[in-house]
């Protein structure tokens, strides 16, 4: 007797098989069926893929929480090849077998602001708090509960400083610096579970190093939010109602009313030359109608010397200045300040030579806008007197 199947059943066989594939293909959600491989971040217009594993261990470490969405795409660093999120960035070492690594930015950022964390002494393990030795500082709460709850040591690493108060934009949190990311604690948050949250180190230090944020290319990757689930299909306009039945005694007509107002317009680009100066981020734009011309870092009014808040006019225009005066019981002399432009009472954007920690975060001056020398000459030239300068957090 011949073991061989029939060609009826293998006919069958082949036709399940296919009509099983079919099936499993059709139930795959949309952002599986896309390339699953690699996302695009519509918030911030960048890819996330796995070329270099990024993607995987995204994912595998609640990515969407502990490092945020890409702002930048893969590129070479040195022997590493590096991505950076809104809170974190991820390093792959070839010299570790290719393993990747979350990057030092909370020592990185604290380093390029030049401060330094004071070892406590006499410090020891007490009942809630944990002291490391390996750096001689200690977790409690409010922070301690998330840094375990979140990955801990492999995601945070040391802490490198004691909780401390400090400006984080326009609010004074209390904060710990980590050697990887930095924790903020706000108490008044709406949700207590968002009461500690992860600064964005990642998007800071990418701007102080000049890293390309610029949005790239989706190249077939599926949309995705900030989570990196797909985004919601657009729904469907509901359906008009049926008409009232024929027999029914029509309603009288409603009295006239007005005509509802057109939908606006799109806004109409603004003309002439205008200066943002963005306070959180401590960096100054120039825009010619609603192109963006020029930017620069700045180092603005430091605490009790805070640059005001509003949109104001070049007002004065001087080559040079020697600023001589007393503010806050502080007496102060600062000759041959270079480009000088004032645009409220004293508060001037000039250049400035005796620092160079311009867009850090740190603030230096008394009120004015500080810029580096080279780009107060090219606003000074630019500028004619009249521009319009907005100060915003």
């Amino acid at each position: 007797m011949s073991l061989r199947p029939s060609r009826r059943f293998i006919q069958a066989c082949l036709s399940s098989l296919i009509l099983g594939l079919l099936a499993g293909v059709w139930a795959m959600p949309q952002g599986i069926r896309a390339d699953s491989a690699a996302l695009f971040f519509v918030s911030t217009g960048h890819r996330l893929s796995d070329d270099q594993g990024f993607l995987g261990y995204w994912r595998a470490s609640n990515g969407s929480l502990t490092l945020g969405p890409p702002i930048s795409e893969p590129f070479a660093d040195g022997a590493l090849t590096v991505q950076y999120f809104a809170s974190g960035r991820l390093e792959l070492h070839p010299e570790y077998d290719n393993a990747i690594v979350r990057g030092r930015l909370g020592a990185e950022y604290s380093a390029a602001l030049f401060r330094s964390f004071a070892t406590p002494a006499g410090m020891a393990d007490q009942p809630g708090l944990r002291l490391f030795t390996e750096t001689g500082h200690s977790l409690g709460e409010p922070f301690r509960s998330f840094w375990d709850g979140n990955g801990g040591l492999d995601v945070f690493g040391f802490p490198i400083s004691e909780p401390a108060w400090e400006y984080v934009g326009p609010e004074l949190l209390q904060v710990q610096y980590f050697e990887r990311a930095r924790l903020e604690y706000r108490p008044l948050s709406a949700e207590s579970s968002q009461a500690v949250q992860i600064s964005a180190l990642g998007r800071d230090l990418a701007r102080l190093r000049g890293v390309a944020t610029a949005p790239a290319d989706p190249l077939g990757a599926p949309p995705v939010g900030d989570d990196g689930q797909p985004l919601p299909e657009p729904t469907a306009p509901p359906a008009p109602t049926a008409p009232a039945a024929a027999t029914a005694k029509p309603a009288a007509a409603p009295a006239p009313t007005a005509k509802p107002a057109a939908k606006p317009a799109a806004p109409v680009a603004r003309g002439g030359k205008y200066i943002i100066v963005d306070l959180s981020d401590q960096w100054l734009y120039a825009y010619e109608g609603d192109a963006r011309v020029y930017d620069a870092p700045v180092s603005t009014g430091r605490d009790g010397f805070n640059t005001p808040v509003g949109t104001f006019a070049v007002y004065a225009k001087l080559r040079s200045q020697t600023m001589e005066g007393t503010l806050g019981g502080e007496y102060y002399r600062v000759p041959n300040v270079p480009n000088v432009m004032y645009i409220v009472g004293g508060v001037a954007i000039h250049g400035t030579y005796w620092h160079n920690r311009f867009g850090t975060g740190a603030r230096l001056s008394h009120g004015c806008i500080n810029v580096g020398l080279s780009q107060a000459a090219w606003l000074y030239a630019w500028a004619p007197m009249g521009t319009l300068v907005t100060v915003r957090w």
